[in-house]
């Protein structure tokens, strides 16, 4: 894949995270929405959520921007592999 579709892609995805994480449609929602499981708002479980998704958008990030690495260091490894044979 391109460095430039990467980049738009890790762009994208730091963009939807910061608008995930400015929840203002929560601010009056936990008055109207009973407990979940009986004891947690809404919104600390909708962070909870949010919490797994970053976990998510981080291992996509790292996969999308961490560099890879120079060819000439696989075809080294092969040819030393070779020799000690």
């Amino acid at each position: 894949m391109k460095f430039k579709v990467r980049f738009a892609l890790v762009c994208l995805i730091v963009l939807i995270m910061f608008i995930l994480h400015n929840s203002f449609w929560l601010w009056g929602l936990d008055d109207k929405v009973p407990l979940l499981f009986g004891f947690m708002p809404f919104a600390f479980s909708y962070y909870v959520g949010y919490t797994f998704l970053a976990l998510v958008a981080m291992r996509l990030i790292i996969a999308l921007a961490w560099p890879d690495p120079p060819a000439d260091i696989f075809d080294g490894e092969k040819e030393e592999g070779a020799t000690r044979r």
